[in-house]
């Protein structure tokens, strides 16, 4: 006769399966933290409730378990899971509709990503571009300005512009962006850039230099060409460092920070390219590299750059060109800047190689291109309008230029500028803006101080037509734009400039 062992198992099972269920492992005095199997019982108990135990709160968890047992538990688990199954299906008719729009947005998503996919030229490269309309002129004032506007300046003396330019002119300028990063942290930048402005009162055609606006490059770029006007790459150095290398880069690109706040789409200049001194921030433009320094010192920002570009750094012969030579038209910058999101304070120094055009100014100052120069610049801002929408962000920058020339012996230069910024003054994307100042002049000359200073004042108003078009009306005005050579350019004693702009950018 067969053992009936179902008298010796049936109590222990019984009191397994009518225990109440715990809500916790804890409740086991027998199970403890360093079980190997703590906390797969933890799981079962908390997050599917169908363990319990035995009624003197003991798991026995060292002894096998039964097949009755297991079919217990496995039994008591199975019903918790048609209990949560029910559950699934009761949310899932009540959000059927929702979840059936969900389900249609996500296949379009994949249906668009998909389309994006097949036709993106590059998973590496973004495109981004400029287009910009200027319409407006210049507009000659004082008893020089007929001499000037008819052409009749002294031959002997800087010609700045090829043929009167006293009228209105509409150009345009076009670039495009091609940003790539191979890793997410650095960048390689090529930008294409057309244009016409050269030949307008804009550009290369201006009777003055300090009305000159075009974007192209005064050395290089003819009107209606398509040149590869940047190409260079950035990438870090550790967590401090950044280098930045290239064939084609701009001296202002290699900078750690720029150190004053004011729209770089404004013409002129009072635009923040120059900080307060065209000495220093030259735009001098070729092959160069940079190293810049970040560092933050207690809730203060620290940079730190040091550059090199130079300007006919292209040309293979060490007599017309090349790298470290005597007529590498080179630029060398060193700059150090304390900052945070609200102010900015930056020193910053540069020496020029003889034949780099020394930035707008006078021409007394800007005729000295074969002379090396030493700059010197002090540039900041005091953003009050990040609190204050009627506040305004303020500017300053000034600087001192030095050199040597064969003439006149010891030259020195000065400039200043200061600017006024207010951001969405009357409403979101409406911005105002004026500066004023004095562009480089010459201060001092060996045998005593010439009367070559004037003064520029600047004005703004752009307002946002959409998110990719905005409009920007300007006006300029320059007392004695050619300082003390006035009346030996223009045969008479006074001259003034009047300049309008419309610009309109669309960015796309």
């Amino acid at each position: 006769m067969a053992e009936d062992r179902t008298l010796d198992i049936s109590p222990s099972i019984s009191s397994y399966v009518q225990q109440d269920q715990i809500s916790s492992v804890s409740q086991f005095s027998d199970v403890l933290p360093s079980d190997w199997a703590y906390q797969a019982l933890s799981n079962l108990v908390e997050q599917y409730g169908c363990v319990a135990g035995y009624p003197n709160g003991i798991f026995r968890s060292s002894r096998a378990i039964t097949r009755y047992e297991a079919a217990a538990l496995l039994n008591a688990c199975l019903d918790r899971v048609s209990e949560l199954t029910d559950e699934l299906r009761r949310l899932l008719k009540e959000f059927e509709v929702e979840l059936s729009t969900l389900k249609g947005r996500v296949d379009g998503l994949e249906a668009r990503v998909g389309e994006l996919e097949a036709t993106q030229f590059s998973t590496t490269t973004k495109l981004s571009g400029t287009a910009a309309f200027l319409f407006g002129g210049t507009k000659y004032l004082g008893s020089g300005a007929h001499n000037v506007s008819s052409g009749k300046r002294n031959s002997q003396l800087p010609n700045y512009g090829a043929g009167p330019t006293d009228g209105l002119h509409f150009v345009y300028d076009l670039r495009l962006d091609l940003n790539t990063s191979f890793t997410g942290k650095d960048l390689l930048k090529t930008r294409l850039e057309a244009g016409n402005m050269n030949s307008s009162s804009f550009g290369l055609g201006t009777a003055t230099p300090l009305s000159y606006y075009s974007w192209i490059a005064p050395l290089g770029g003819n009107d209606n060409e398509v040149s590869i006007s940047r190409l260079w790459y950035n990438f870090p150095l550790g967590d401090s460092f950044r280098f930045t290398i290239g064939p084609r880069v701009r001296q202002d690109e290699l900078l750690a920070t720029w150190p004053v706040r004011y729209p770089s789409e404004i013409p002129l200049f009072g635009i923040p390219w120059y900080a307060g001194n065209p000495g220093v921030y030259n735009l001098n433009t070729g092959p160069g590299a940079g190293i810049t320094y970040n560092a933050k010192l207690n809730d203060t920002k620290f940079s730190a750059a040091a550059i090199y570009v130079a300007g006919s750094g292209q040309s293979s012969s060490p007599t017309t060109g090349g790298l470290g030579t005597e007529s590498s038209k080179a630029t060398s910058t060193f700059q150090a800047s304390f900052f945070d999101d609200e102010w900015n304070f930056t020193l910053a120094y540069n020496y020029t190689q003889a034949g780099v055009y020394p930035g707008m100014g006078t021409p007394y100052f800007t005729q000295n291109l074969n002379n090396p120069m030493h700059s010197w610049a002090v540039s900041g801002f005091y953003d009050f309008n990040i609190n204050n929408k009627y506040l305004p962000t303020f500017n300053l920058g000034a600087g001192m230029n030095h050199f040597e020339d064969d003439d006149y012996g010891r030259l020195s230069s000065a400039s200043w500028y200061s600017a006024f910024m207010w951001k969405d003054l009357i409403s979101d994307g409406q911005d105002f803006g004026i500066s004023f100042g004095q562009p480089t002049f010459v201060t001092d000359v060996k045998n005593g101080t010439p009367r070559d200073g004037g003064f520029f004042v600047e004005t703004y108003y752009r307002f946002s037509v959409t998110d990719n078009i905005s409009v920007t009306p300007t006006l300029l005005w320059l007392s004695r734009p050619y300082g003390e050579q006035t009346k030996a350019i223009t045969g008479k004693d006074t001259f003034r400039t009047l300049a309008f702009m419309l610009k309109t950018n669309f960015y796309f």
